[in-house]
């Protein structure tokens, strides 16, 4: 299964972006399990906590960034910052933001996020919330990096 089968999948059961990003690469962190990760990014849905302001899928992106490549020493501290915000610059050249109002609001045929609707049943199944598409660039883009970087092998 690839890392955006498993984000898709993720999403399926109804649960946010950040959920789904994060989940993705579960199998890839050392310090945590998915179950552990899935709470962690609970309230980080619909642009942290149904705010719409940063984007789920783009602040779950970093949250595995950090469980697989972080760090919490100083000298290193700035490599992070600095790969992070290339990550967030890769999401932007793609889809014009990182803030979630922005991104989905510029899909105007479509359903909203939480915050403006809640979701039905039939809207958890990720083809029909707008964000799908976010999460699967989420994903695509921190694949590349973690592949560009030798954590990761070519799928």
């Amino acid at each position: 299964m690839t890392y955006t089968d498993k984000g898709k999948s993720i999403m399926a059961c109804g649960l946010n972006c950040a959920q789904a990003v994060a989940g993705a690469f579960a199998e890839l962190y050392d310090t945590v399990d998915l179950n552990t990760i899935l709470n962690l990014t609970s309230p980080l849905g619909g642009g942290f906590g149904r705010k719409r302001e940063l984007c789920g899928a783009v602040t779950g992106m970093g949250i595995a960034f950090g469980a697989i490549c972080g760090t919490h020493t100083g000298e290193e501290k700035m490599d992070t910052y600095n790969t992070t915000s290339m990550l967030a610059d890769r999401f932007i050249e793609r889809y014009g933001s990182i803030v979630c109002r922005d991104i989905v609001d510029a899909k105007p045929d479509e359903s909203k996020t939480p915050r403006e609707q809640p979701l039905t049943e039939s809207e958890k199944i990720a083809s029909h919330w707008p964000c799908s598409d976010y999460v699967r660039g989420a994903i695509q883009i921190l694949e590349e990096y973690l592949q560009e970087t030798g954590k990761i092998q070519s799928t």
